[in-house]
């Protein structure tokens, strides 16, 4: 009878399944590990290149095999926990029933967003990362679900790019917005928009570019509606931060846009295959109901999406059906952490972003208060506000590394100063920390126009009327008066800008450096004021400004 040793036996199945050997017997730290891995023996190998970039990076990492089921798993977490060392943990793999490919996930009882018509249960991976059973997490979390070696090496690849320094990094700059209209009614809906329209002014500073795309047809930010769809994946495959969906959602596609004739497509898991994002893969943040499904027995949006190779790096997703006040809560906390904290993960972002939802923060007073009065009037259970916001921390889930690192772009110094005389200029002066070409734009804040759009009161759907959408749409994102590119040094700089004759009011200065190794912006605000009249003389072809 053939006799086979315990040493070769295991090196037989190994390679079977698909990995070697040396991949399970790996030495890790003695250390007790920052981030936990749980990984289907058969992806262990592929995922020791992601491993390594880690440890790169300083971080302590340790792999193993998912248990049994799901209260193994919280048992193992806890275990590793206990050094006080962990703070991450990554899933890797889709969910399903226990099998050597498959992490489950767990379910929790939905007491609110039941009122909303939801599931009875709660998909989340949540309570793996809840280290004291409060419904909170207590660790960052994220998972790849993923289902063959070739995607997860894909993946993986996609990561390392995303961290790497690149010479096109203009796109660290935007952050697009698709909203759908949320069919509230008029009231509820009004005060979704404006509150979102606020946010968006006031929080993200004005060295950033934005853009919205509404599915209102009223709007002047709704494109022609028969290409709502092209426009919006044009949006994400330009590159961005952040490409953000507003509306209703479903496991597989996001909402229709609604006109008074007839709907448009946005995006479903058949039109992600047009994601082509080459350079700056966004981080796809979804408001919406249902497209992070992840124990939906077709792979749900967001997985879909991720599998692309020019689709987003990572997203943030609901389960189930989410709630408009928990998640305006949810995305002003986010807001604030990515422009005024300092956490270097997404994971931590959304970490962080979660527990100051459900515990309240000093972070923003006016806006928490606002979102706070909007959720008294349009909850369906305002006794439950408490209950609503740790539900969504169950509810909100990432899909993707939870170590991927936030690309900020760095601080530019930037003045600007109006001198209404040598031809009517602004004088721009700032400090580089490096030599480069400095891009220099004079244009107008996000809430105004360079041309004010004419009011809809009905809709026309005609060729020539639709066809008008898009122009109106494409000069209500045109805020841009002036572009300069000077070369600098590294140190101060001085600049100068033409006015325009027929600009006028609160205006912007933006700058953006671009170097081998760093990319940074930064802005001014600027009033154009009427010329002083003892240099009207001076100015005699020039245009008063008002």
């Amino acid at each position: 009878m053939l006799r086979i040793s315990s040493s070769l036996f295991v090196i037989v199945i190994t390679t079977v399944l698909g990995f070697s050997s040396s991949s399970v017997a790996r030495d890790f730290p003695e250390t007790s590990p920052d981030t936990l891995v749980v990984c289907p023996a058969a992806f262990q190998r592929t995922m020791l290149k992601w491993c390594d970039y880690r440890e790169r990076q300083g971080h302590v990492i340790k792999m193993v095999a998912p248990p049994l089921g799901v209260k193994e798993l919280k048992q193992t977490i806890r275990r590793f926990a206990k050094s006080g060392s962990l703070k991450h943990v990554l899933i890797v793999g889709d969910v399903g029933d226990q099998n050597h490919l498959k992490v489950p996930t767990d379910f929790v009882k939905a007491k609110v967003n039941v009122l909303f018509g939801s599931d009875p249960e709660i998909a989340t991976d949540n309570p793996y990362a809840d280290l004291n059973s409060d419904g909170l997490p207590d660790l960052s979390i994220g998972r790849i679900p993923l289902d063959t070696v070739v995607e997860i090496d894909n993946y993986i690849e996609r990561i390392i790019k995303y961290e790497s320094p690149s010479h096109k990094q203009q796109w660290q700059r935007r952050i697009n917005f698709i909203a759908g209209v949320g069919g509230f009614g008029s009231m509820i809906d009004g005060l979704i928009e404006q509150t979102t329209k606020t946010i968006i002014t006031d929080l993200v500073p004005g060295e950033y570019e934005t853009s919205m795309t509404y599915g209102s047809w009223c709007s002047p930010f709704c494109p022609d509606p028969r290409r709502f769809s092209e426009v919006a994946i044009s949006r994400f495959n330009e590159g961005c931060l952040f490409w953000i969906y507003i509306g209703h959602g479903s496991r597989t596609a996001l909402d229709r846009v609604r006109m008074p004739d007839r709907s448009h497509l946005i995006l479903n898991n058949q039109t992600v295959q047009k994601l082509n994002c080459v350079e700056g893969s966004p981080i796809a943040l979804f408001l919406a109901c249902y497209t992070g499904a992840m124990d939906h027995p077709v792979d749900c949006l967001a997985e879909t999406m991720l599998r692309q190779d020019g689709g987003p790096i990572a997203a943030i997703c609901g389960s189930r059906v989410t709630m408009p006040y928990a998640m305006s809560l949810l995305s002003l906390e986010m807001v604030h952490e990515y422009f005024h904290g300092d956490v270097e993960t997404l994971g931590e972002l959304t970490l962080l972003s979660k527990q100051r939802m459900v515990k309240g923060s000093a972070n923003n007073p006016k806006y928490r208060e606002m979102i706070e009065g909007m959720g008294q009037v349009f909850s369906p259970a305002p006794r439950l506000l408490d209950l609503e916001r740790l539900e969504h921390a169950q509810l909100i889930q990432l899909i993707g590394d939870p170590l991927l690192r936030l690309k900020r772009p760095d601080r530019l110094e930037l003045q600007a100063k109006h001198v209404p005389v040598l031809g009517n200029q602004i004088q721009v002066s700032g400090v580089s920390q490096e030599a480069g070409d400095l891009v220099i734009e004079l244009a107008y804040p996000r809430d105004r126009f360079r041309e004010r759009p004419r009011r809809r009161v009905n809709y026309d759907p005609s060729n020539e009327s639709l066809s008008e959408y898009q122009r109106t749409y494409e000069k209500t994102h045109d805020l841009v008066w002036v572009t300069k590119t000077i070369s600098v040094g590294a140190g101060p700089f001085k600049a100068s800008l033409p006015i325009p004759a027929e600009i006028r009011g609160a205006c912007i200065v933006r700058g953006m450096l671009q170097t081998a190794d760093h990319f940074s912006i930064g802005s001014a605000p600027i009033e154009i004021s009427k010329i002083a009249p003892s240099h009207q003389a001076e100015l005699p072809d020039q245009k008063l400004i008002k």
